[in-house]
C-alpha cells in the first residue's frame, strides 16, 4: 500500500470518526430524555443510575396525559406556530419580492438591516414587544404569542424568501407578461410555483422557530389558555422538587410532532435551503 493510500484512509477514517463523535454529541441527550421517560422516581434519583431503565413504567407519561395540560399546551404550540409560520410566509414573501425585483437606492442595506433582527438579544425587545401586545389587549392570547413570535421569525424568513426570489430569472416573468399577463400572473404563475419548496423550508423555519420558543411565550401568557408547550414543561417544578421522570415525557410528547413534521418535509427543506444558495 502506498504512503498516499494510506494517508488518504487515515483521512476518511478521521473524518468518519468526527461524524461519529458529533453524531453522539448531538443524539445523546435526546436518548437520555427519551429512556428518562421511561424510568420511576426513585430510578431516576439512584446513585447507580444507568442510560437504560432497569424497571420500564409508563407512569410519566400517565402523569402528563391525565395530571398535566400538556395536551392544552401541545395545541396551542400548533396553533401559534402555524399562524407565525403563515404570517410570516405573507409578510416576508411580499418584502422579499420587492428587494429582490425593485431597484432602489436603499435595497441591499435594508436587507442587511433586516439581518440585525437576528443578533438583537429577546431581552431588549421584550418590554416594547410586551407593551404593544397589551396595548392591542392580546395578552393571554395565542394571537399574541404568535404576533411576537414574527420578532423572530421575519428577518431571516425575509432574506432566506429574497435569495429564493433572486435565484428565479427574471427573463420569465417578462416573458409571462408580454404574453398578455400583468405582475400579479407572472408571481402567481410562475415564481411561486419555482420557488415553493424554498417557501415550504422557510415556513417550516418559521414555525420550528416558534414551537420551541420560551422567553415571549412566558411573558406574555398567564393561565394554561393560551400556555404553550416550553412553558408547560415547567409546570412538574416545584419550588422544592422538579419531577423529572414527567418533565422527559412531556418533552417527548412534545419532540415526536416535530420529528414528523421534519422526515414528511425534509425532502423541501433540504431543497428549500440551497435552492437559492447560487444568486444572491
Amino acid at each position: 500500500m502506498s504512503r498516499r493510500s494510506a494517508s488518504r484512509i487515515a483521512a476518511g477514517f478521521g473524518v468518519w470518526l468526527l461524524l461519529a463523535a458529533l453524531l453522539l454529541w448531538s443524539l445523546g441527550p435526546v436518548a437520555v430524555m427519551l429512556f428518562t421517560s421511561f424510568k420511576g422516581s426513585s430510578e431516576i434519583y439512584s446513585a447507580n443510575a444507568h442510560l437504560l431503565p432497569d424497571s420500564w413504567t409508563l407512569q410519566n407519561y400517565v402523569t402528563v396525559f391525565t395530571s398535566s395540560n400538556t395536551l392544552r399546551a401541545l395545541l396551542n404550540s400548533l396553533i401559534v406556530g402555524l399562524l407565525a409560520a403563515i404570517a410570516t410566509l405573507i409578510f416576508c414573501f411580499s418584502a422579499g419580492y420587492a428587494l429582490a425585483r425593485f431597484r432602489f437606492r436603499s435595497a441591499r442595506p435594508l436587507a442587511l438591516f433586516l439581518l440585525l433582527g437576528q443578533v438583537v438579544p429577546l431581552t431588549v425587545v421584550l418590554l416594547p414587544l410586551y407593551q404593544i401586545i397589551k396595548s392591542l389587549n392580546l395578552l393571554d392570547s395565542v394571537v399574541g404569542v404568535a404576533m411576537a413570535h414574527l420578532v423572530i421569525t421575519v428577518p431571516l424568513v425575509t432574506w432566506m424568501v429574497r435569495n429564493q426570489i433572486a435565484a428565479v430569472p427574471v427573463e420569465l416573468e417578462e416573458s409571462a407578461q408580454i404574453d398578455g399577463g400583468n405582475r400579479l400572473d407572472a408571481v402567481t404563475y410562475i415564481t411561486l410555483p419555482v420557488i415553493s419548496p424554498g417557501l415550504v423550508a422557510a415556513g417550516m423555519f418559521a414555525f420550528l422557530q416558534s414551537w420551541h420558543e420560551f422567553l415571549f411565550a412566558s411573558v406574555l401568557t398567564s393561565s394554561t389558555a393560551a400556555r404553550t408547550g416550553p412553558v408547560a414543561l415547567t409546570e412538574f417544578a416545584t419550588e422544592f422538587n422538579v419531577d423529572w421522570g414527567a418533565t422527559m415525557a412531556a418533552s417527548v410528547v412534545l419532540t415526536v410532532p416535530v420529528v414528523i413534521l421534519f422526515v414528511l418535509l425534509q425532502r423541501h427543506f433540504i431543497g428549500g435551503l440551497t435552492g437559492g444558495a447560487v444568486k444572491g
